[in-house]
């Protein structure tokens, strides 16, 4: 099952968000700057301002009625290296470790990919850790493919190598 977050959402989101993004970038970072972006990012107060934000479209996904993973998704989002009209930033995609390899991560993202098609969007655009070469796998098998390398600002004192990727659905 998959719903939309609501502001009641917020210390679950909190909590997914901080485990399952150590999870994927543990590895991007020293442990301190990992840290210091939860404290900042994955706050309670953070996200229920997030949420409060209408703007940022959050979705769980649960199966076996557990929360397995989250999405944040944010329409009509510019970016210089994307020329399509109306495109959606997956800014957020994020599944719990004990539920990978049940193709729930799919699950959400062609949800997410049908949500914005839903909208008038064009296509969605994300941006992923270089390093992430699961993920960069993940996405390509949905026909995303990389329009640049960027950089990702975690802290003020630490960047990490990413990916900007792109699914156009005129193109897919």
């Amino acid at each position: 099952m998959i719903i939309r977050a609501r502001i009641e959402h917020a210390k679950v989101l909190s909590e997914l968000g901080a485990e399952t993004f150590v999870d994927a970038h543990k590895e991007s970072a020293p442990a301190t700057e990992i840290e210091t972006y939860l404290s900042e990012k994955y706050s309670i107060a953070a996200i229920a301002k997030e949420l409060a934000d209408v703007s940022n479209i959050y979705h769980l996904l649960w199966h076996d009625n557990k929360i397995a993973g989250f999405s944040k998704m944010v329409l009509n989002s510019k970016h210089p290296s994307v020329i399509l009209p109306n495109a959606s930033k997956m800014d957020q995609i994020y599944l719990l470790n004990s539920f990978h390899g049940l193709k729930l991560g799919a699950k959400l993202l062609q949800y997410n990919i049908e949500f914005s098609k839903s909208q008038g969007q064009h296509g969605i655009w994300l941006v992923v850790w270089a390093g992430n070469k699961q993920a960069i796998t993940f996405y390509e098998k949905f026909d995303f493919h990389v329009v640049r390398e960027d950089k990702f600002q975690l802290t003020d004192r630490h960047t990490s190598p990413c990916l900007l990727m792109l699914l156009d659905y005129a193109n897919s």
